[in-house]
């Protein structure tokens, strides 16, 4: 489909005008009927004769943006001839088509009316139902929750100033449409909620990560509710866009993109889906579902590598049938307790259909957003030996703020512990293979790892079964393709291969908090379309009493990010 979605977007936005008969409108407003027809140029015009800011049209360019504001001028235009019915600003809001030609078509009925003066009640009752409208489709409920309580006060309005609710319905509403734009394109805030970043970045620590260095990335899912993220309530799962239009990968020009050091907020690689769970942390038990799947199969062969490794499409197959039958998922949320006979067992389960719980499907642009530092870019050879990072073969840049453990997990280690161990949970195996790329071919640790070498656009890779557990997710995730693993070979989209040419740059990003973050040496790649932007510097920053109990660390506040 590639930028079909996006093509029809501004065409509706081009054709508004032509098929909303808009040559016919503006010649009541003292305007030139051939207006109507240059794209653009016609909403500066309509702009201009309703004394709205001409600089809205701006906003009509901006994927993500461009619908809301092409609904406010929608209302906008109606409103000038009069039109305050609840219906109509619904129309306008969604299909405006129907009311323009109603306006068009009438001309003895239809002329340009004043401003609303305030002080008439008469006029305020006339468009107050529209104006509930406006407002809850610019905060649905949240808004009305709001202002309510003010208009149950009986505030007095001041001569000529607007009802409350329109007052609110308009500050919302561009409040929104500029909070949206800053945010797509500019600056975003971002919340260090995790110690991986320690102690370069500290949980509590507010942020602003920004967008120009690199290239605002336009965005993927257009229609969405703006400012939030993926989400209007975590917890129970309610989702805050729509893929009903999407746009491939494209991002605007910057000054650089992504270079070594640079720390650096990304969209979630592995998170294409995740699982939701309403008890826990912002409603996720796990940001990548394959991942449990696999320890889930891996627990059901009671953690017995051989016995996993020679049977794994049987326990796979089994692992997928309990969570479909909502029977136990392994997570995070896991216990021991004892049965009336004494017998210990596993307390491991959500119920994916229950209420708030569920597998989330998401695009690249609406998954969780991470934040690491770059250690590698495209064609780098990265390796860490003894929890030391090498680049190249040369040490990697060590910074202030890093730290490990001190203990480095030597090659063996995950192999040792589960040949030896017998059917009791311990940490240090419950996951199945949790280092990248997640096959027993390759035996490294979070402390020992490589080496590997950062894929690059362009880049033809040799593909056979030591290779592919490296590619596989590039293939067929990232670059979606169609990959199948046979007897007799591999295929991509039913051709038989044995190379593969690369299509995206990727990255490897890690924490400076070495040995508690989990970043590329569990999840492997970050394709160049999961970069968000540059973390640019704390505006604020709260320890565990957060500002009001005395937490502030005032001496981080407008500190740069190195």
């Amino acid at each position: 489909m590639g930028y079909l979605g996006l093509i029809i977007g501004y065409l509706i936005i081009v054709l508004t005008p032509a098929f909303g008969l808009w040559h016919k409108i503006f010649p009541r407003l003292e305007k030139k009927p051939a207006a109507a027809f240059i794209p653009f140029y016609n909403y500066y015009v309509a702009l201009r004769a309703c004394n709205q800011p001409w600089y809205w049209v701006i906003f009509l360019l901006m994927p993500g943006i461009q619908f809301i504001m092409w609904a406010a001028i929608n209302v906008t235009l109606i409103r000038k001839f009069g039109e305050f019915g609840v219906k109509e600003t619904i129309l306008g809001i969604l299909f405006p088509y129907p009311v323009f030609w109603k306006i068009a078509n009438d001309q003895e009925k239809y002329k340009p009316v004043p401003e609303t003066n305030w002080d008439i009640e008469k006029q305020v009752n006339n468009r107050t139902p529209s104006d509930h409208v406006a407002l809850f489709f610019a905060l649905p409920v949240i808004g009305h929750a709001i202002v309510y309580p003010f208009s149950l006060l009986g505030t007095k309005r001041k001569p000529g100033k607007k009802s409350i609710f329109k007052e609110w319905g308009d500050a919302v509403l561009f409040a929104l449409i500029a909070a949206s734009a800053i945010r797509t394109y500019v600056f975003e805030p971002y919340t260090i909620p995790t110690g991986s970043m320690e102690k370069t970045l500290l949980v509590g620590d507010y942020l602003f990560v920004e967008k120009i260095t690199f290239g605002p990335r336009v965005p993927m899912t257009p229609f969405s509710y703006p400012v939030v993220h993926n989400s209007f309530a975590p917890l129970a799962n309610v989702k805050s866009y729509t893929t009903f239009q999407t746009i491939p990968y494209t991002r605007l020009p910057g000054f650089r993109f992504v270079e070594r050091n640079d720390v650096t907020v990304f969209n979630f690689p592995a998170g294409d889906t995740a699982i939701n769970d309403p008890r826990m942390p912002n409603g996720l038990i796990g940001h990548t579902y394959q991942q449990v799947l696999t320890d889930e199969a891996f627990y059901l062969a009671k953690w017995d590598r051989k016995e996993f490794e020679s049977r794994k499409d049987y326990y796979m197959n089994k692992a997928r049938t309990q969570i479909r039958d909502e029977k136990f998922v392994q997570s995070n949320i896991e216990g021991v307790e004892q049965d009336q006979n004494g017998n210990r067992s596993y307390v491991r389960g959500i119920k994916l259909n229950s209420f708030g719980s569920g597998l989330l499907s998401r695009p690249v642009d609406k998954r969780e957003n991470y934040i690491k530092r770059c250690v590698a870019v495209p064609g780098d050879l990265i390796e860490v030996r003894n929890q030391k990072l090498y680049i190249d073969e040369k040490p990697a840049e060590i910074f202030p703020g890093m730290q490990t453990s001190g203990f480095p997990k030597q090659k063996g280690y995950y192999h040792e512990l589960a040949d030896s161990t017998p059917f009791v949970p311990q940490k240090n195996i419950s996951n199945y293979f949790p280092i990248f790329p997640n096959d027993p071919q390759y035996d490294w640790t979070e402390d020992n790892f490589g080496p590997l070498k950062i894929p690059h656009a362009g880049e033809v890779v040799e593909l056979n079964e030591n290779t592919i557990p490296i590619y596989r997710r590039i293939i067929a995730a990232y670059e979606n393709h169609t990959l199948e693993e046979k007897a007799d070979g591999i295929y991509i989209d039913g051709e038989k291969v044995t190379q593969y040419t690369i299509e995206m740059d990727y990255y490897w990003l890690m924490g400076d908090n070495r040995n508690n973050s989990a970043d590329s040496r569990f999840w492997g790649f970050v394709p160049v379309d999961h970069i968000v932007g540059r973390a640019a510097f704390i505006w604020l920053s709260a320890g565990p009493g957060g500002i009001l109990g005395g937490g502030g660390r005032w001496d981080r506040v407008f500190t740069s990010i190195k």
